[in-house]
Parts: C-alpha cells; sequence; structure tokens
C-alpha cells in the first residue's frame, strides 16, 4: 500500500511555462506614405476602405482644400469635401513600401461610374518620417494662419478708427462752414442796413443844407491866400523828408544785422574747419 501522506513532486517544479516557449514578437515598425492627389468625392472613410485591402490602416490626415471654393454656388451644391493632399500611416513598413510599389502611378478604378476611375495615384513612400513631424508641420500652419489673421483684424480696425475720425472731423467741419455762412449773411444784412441807414443820414443832411442854403440865399466859400498855400506845400515837404529818414535808417539797420550775422558765420566756420578763419 501507499502511504496517502508521503509528500509527492510537485509538477509546478518539473512544466516549463507558456511564456518561456513562446518566441518573443518584434515590434513592427510603422510607414507613412504621402498622396499628393486625392480623387474627387473620396473622404477619409472611402480612403480607409480602399487602402485597408493592402495593409492595415493606422493614422490618416486628409488636407481640405481651399476654403474660397466653398463660397461658389457650385461648391454650396455638392455636400461632399474635397482634399488636395493626404498621409497615412500603415502599421507596417513593407506593406507601405508595398503599396508605393503597386499603385504609384497607377489608375484608381473601382466602378466605372466613378468620376475617379481613370485617375491615376500619385504615392511617395516617406522614409524616416514620423507622423510627429507632420503634427509640428500641422502647428506652424495654423500658427502662420493666425497671425495673418490677427494682423488683416488688426488692419481692418485701423481702418475703420481711420473712417470714424475722418467722418467726425468732416462732421465738425461742416458745422463750421454753416456757422460762417450763418455770421456772414448776419454781416451782410447788418452792412446792408448800416449802408442804408448812412445813405438816410446824407440824404437828410442834403436836404438840411439846401434848407439852409435856401434861408441864406447864396453861400460863398472863400478861397485859400498865397500864405496858406505855402505852409501847406512845407508841411508837407516836412513830412516827406521824415518818411525818407525813417526809410533810410531802416535800411542801414538791415544792412548792419546782415554784416554782423555773415561775420558771426565766418568765425564759426574758421573755428571748426582748420585754416579758414583770419
Amino acid at each position: 500500500m501507499v502511504d496517502a501522506d508521503a509528500p509527492q513532486a510537485s509538477t509546478a517544479d518539473t512544466s516549463l511555462s507558456d511564456e518561456d516557449t513562446q518566441p518573443a514578437t518584434k515590434r513592427r515598425k510603422p510607414g507613412i506614405i504621402y498622396l499628393s492627389i486625392i480623387p474627387p468625392n473620396m473622404n477619409v472613410a472611402d480612403m480607409r476602405d480602399y487602402f485597408s485591402n493592402f495593409g492595415e490602416v493606422d493614422r490618416m490626415f486628409l488636407q481640405a482644400g481651399n476654403e474660397e471654393k466653398k463660397k461658389t454656388e457650385k461648391w454650396k451644391k455638392k455636400k461632399r469635401q474635397r482634399y488636395t493632399e493626404g498621409w497615412i500611416e500603415f502599421k507596417s513598413k513593407r506593406k507601405a513600401k508595398a503599396v508605393q510599389q503597386l499603385l504609384n502611378n497607377q489608375p484608381v478604378r473601382g466602378k466605372r461610374r466613378n468620376p475617379y476611375y481613370d485617375m491615376l495615384w500619385n504615392i511617395k513612400y516617406l522614409p524616416r518620417f514620423k507622423w510627429a513631424y507632420l503634427k509640428q508641420r500641422l502647428e506652424y500652419e495654423r500658427e502662420v494662419h493666425r497671425q495673418r489673421m490677427a494682423a488683416e483684424i488688426s488692419q481692418v480696425r485701423r481702418e475703420t478708427d481711420h473712417f470714424i475720425k475722418a467722418s467726425e472731423i468732416n462732421k465738425k467741419q461742416k458745422k463750421k462752414d454753416k456757422a460762417m455762412k450763418k455770421n456772414r449773411k448776419s454781416e451782410e444784412s447788418s452792412k446792408t442796413e448800416s449802408a442804408d441807414n448812412k445813405n438816410e443820414d446824407k440824404e437828410e443832411n442834403s436836404i438840411k443844407k439846401n434848407k439852409k442854403a435856401d434861408k441864406l440865399g447864396f453861400v460863398f466859400k472863400q478861397k485859400l491866400t498865397e500864405d496858406e498855400i505855402l505852409s501847406k506845400k512845407e508841411t508837407r515837404k516836412m513830412k516827406d523828408e521824415y518818411f525818407k529818414n525813417k526809410i533810410k535808417a531802416k535800411k542801414l539797420n538791415r544792412e548792419e544785422k546782415r554784416k554782423k550775422k555773415d561775420l558771426e558765420d565766418k568765425d564759426l566756420l574758421g573755428s571748426i574747419f582748420v585754416g579758414t578763419g583770419n
């Protein structure tokens, strides 16, 4: 009989683990291809379905078309987004190279009614290219676009501010012109009233003189004597000589000032440049 309490050999020590028997799997390196042309009416899902037939697709990025074309009526009628270029990352580097060799410069094919049936693929394999580089490029382009938009917005704000200031100045100028016109009209009316009043005063004075003349009869004005005429001539000569002497004195003062300035300039030049001074 076999003793039940006798120790038995453990199977855990003799049996090998499954992990030691399985070979270590190599980590596959991803590969990226570049598409310079994307067929029209093909979106991200269509591209993934198409390329998944040749290998396992990991990540994909398609660059959208120009935003200015979206504003046209033809673009509004079409629901699908158009893409200009794209990057596709395969999980296997060999698959990416094989796709480039198989499909480059080959027609897209598919259904004959598709508009891209006869289009040719333009594919290039990007060696030593990482997905992080693409992210950096996209971030750089976004930053450039943001800065450009900020510059355009600032330019538009400056233009609007300038327009507002110019309109305010124009309004003030119009108000000033209106006020000047009103003042001119009031001045002209006051001048006409004063002229009318003067004419009335002259008429009244002439009427009074005529009345006096009628009362007195004839009014004779006495002529000047020779002495009075000579005295007037002498006073005129004295005034003329006085003004002539004033003018001469002013001319002399100006000439003296000019001479002084010329001398000062020569002294300055002589002090600056050697050999010019006396």
